[in-house]
C-alpha cells in the first residue's frame, strides 16, 4: 500500500507523522519505505548532502528504506528551489523513482513538499505530483485556530480534483487547553467534513522511539489492512 502524506500548511509536523507511521509500521513486521520526491534545504557537510526528512527517519531506524529524486538547496518550495539552482525537475524521473521504490516495500509513504497547492515544478502543483502517481492522500493538519479552515480547504481541493483521502491526522493535541478553538477543533471538524479521522497525536514532552511507536502503532493498522 502506498500513501501521499500532505498538510494543511507547513511546520504542522508533517514530516514527524511520516516518520512516526513508518516506525511503527516497521515495528509491526511491514517492509516499510518513505519516498520524499523534492527534497529542499539540503544539509551540507563536508562528509555530503543528505536530505533533512529522510535524515529524521533513518534517525529512528536505519531499517526504514528511503530514497529521494531531488535534493535541492533553500528553505523554499521545491519548484522555486529548483529554478533558483537551474535544474529541471523531470516528472517523469519522479514517477520512475516511486515505481522502483514501492515495489520494495509492504507500505511506501510519500512526504510532500508544503500542502497541495505548494508549487512542486514550474508548472506542477503538489496536488498534480499526486495525481501522476495515483495514491490516496493522508491530510496532516492541528487543531489550532485558523486550521480548520486550511483543513477544509484542503479536503475540497481533493476532493474537486478526484484525488482519495484515506483520512486526516490530528498532531501536536494539547493534554489541556482553554482555548476554544482548539478544544473544539475536532467536533468542528467532524460537522463539517465526512473525512474519517485516522489518528490525534498528543504533543510530546519527550520525543523518543519507543513514546513515537506506542503513539502510532494504533493507527497504521488502517494503512496496510488490505496488504
Amino acid at each position: 500500500m502506498e500513501y501521499f502524506i500532505t498538510g494543511v500548511d507547513t511546520d504542522i509536523g508533517k514530516t514527524f507523522v511520516t516518520k512516526g507511521l513508518s516506525l511503527a509500521c516497521k515495528h509491526n513486521g511491514k517492509r516499510t519505505g518513505v519516498f520524499k520526491p523534492l527534497q529542499s534545504g539540503a544539509i551540507n557537510t563536508p562528509s555530503g548532502r543528505f536530505a533533512p526528512d529522510l535524515e529524521a527517519v533513518k534517525k529512528l531506524s536505519d531499517e526504514i528504506n528511503t530514497k529521494y529524486s531531488y535534493l535541492l538547496d533553500g528553505e523554499v518550495s521545491p519548484a522555486l528551489a529548483a529554478r533558483l539552482s537551474g535544474i529541471t525537475i523531470d516528472t517523469q524521473k519522479i514517477k520512475q523513482d516511486f515505481d522502483e521504490f514501492r515495489i520494495q516495500n509492504d507500505i511506501t509513504l510519500v512526504e510532500g513538499a508544503g500542502g497541495l497547492l505548494a508549487p512542486a515544478t514550474d508548472n506542477m502543483l503538489c496536488a498534480d505530483l499526486i495525481k501522476l502517481l495515483n495514491i490516496p492522500i493522508i491530510i496532516v493538519t492541528v487543531p489550532f485556530l485558523g486550521r480548520l479552515n486550511h483543513t477544509l480547504l484542503s479536503i475540497f481541493y481533493a476532493k474537486t480534483k478526484n484525488i482519495p483521502i484515506h483520512g486526516i491526522i490530528i498532531n501536536q493535541v494539547p493534554d489541556n487547553t482553554n482555548n476554544q478553538a482548539t478544544k473544539n477543533f475536532i467536533n468542528e471538524l467532524q460537522m463539517y467534513s465526512d473525512v474519517p479521522i485516522l489518528g490525534i497525536i498528543p504533543q510530546l514532552k519527550e520525543e523518543n522511539k519507543e513514546s513515537i511507536i506506542n503513539i502510532f502503532k494504533e493507527i497504521t493498522p488502517v494503512l496496510y489492512s488490505h496488504i
